[in-house]
């Protein structure tokens, strides 16, 4: 079974957090039900595993869902969100229900994408490479009974090998290279792990992910 990792589950935040700040800005008149603190601080600590943060950012969510129902990037993010709820309920039956939300969730994202997703920047990327990139690394860590694994690696290795994805900047898509190369070690695919490691080094050789990628690839024979 492949169990989801701090540093792979807080880089999967840091995506959320990003997102959640361009929805605020967006949706000023949204009523959604008000955090103590902003919504992506009350986020990092439900990843850390403060079961009633996660209840607050999934209520904050689910708030803006029932308002734009058919917003795929929304969508994807309350798929993110209950997975990391199942990650951190005791009850197994509760941990299914949810995990099984999250994929239904996501899958409904992942067919809402068009073209116009592919052509909304955001974030120094495009929401249809964001949707897809949050529903690949929660898939890949879904506990192996779900058979997501192979799916959200499938998912993650289209992205790194799109001609349009390889146009934009190292820096905003630095944390798709990066969780591709821990999937690939969860995965036991040290090739393509190794691969997508020194073609981080190719681009940005100094930027922090791709020293780490490099640190977690280095006892992989060349």
């Amino acid at each position: 079974m492949i169990y989801a990792s701090r540093s792979l589950y807080s880089l999967l935040a840091s995506v959320l957090i990003i997102g959640i700040i361009g929805y605020s800005l967006q949706f000023t008149k949204a009523n959604a039900d008000p955090l103590a603190e902003s919504l992506q601080d009350t986020y990092m600590v439900a990843v850390d595993g403060n079961r009633k943060a996660s209840e607050q950012v999934l209520k904050a969510v689910e708030s803006l869902l029932h308002q734009y129902p058919d917003d795929p990037l929304l969508t994807a993010y309350y798929g993110s969100a209950l997975a990391i709820k199942a990650r951190d309920t005791w009850i197994p039956w509760y941990r299914t229900d949810f995990t099984q939300q999250g994929i239904d969730s996501l899958n409904k994202a992942l067919s809402q994408l068009s073209e116009r997703s592919y052509s909304t920047p955001y974030y120094g990327l495009n929401e249809g490479f964001y949707i897809q990139s949050l529903a690949a690394m929660t898939f890949i860590n879904m506990p192996d009974y779900f058979h997501q694994s192979s799916r959200g690696y499938a998912l993650l290795k289209d992205i790194m090998s799109s001609e349009n994805f390889q146009y934009y900047p190292f820096a905003p898509r630095a944390w798709i290279h990066f969780g591709a190369v821990q999937a690939a070690l969860a995965l036991n695919n040290t090739a393509d792990a190794s691969k997508w490691a020194k073609e981080m080094f190719q681009l940005a050789p100094t930027h922090p992910m791709t020293v780490e990628a490099l640190r977690i690839t280095q006892h992989i024979a060349h």
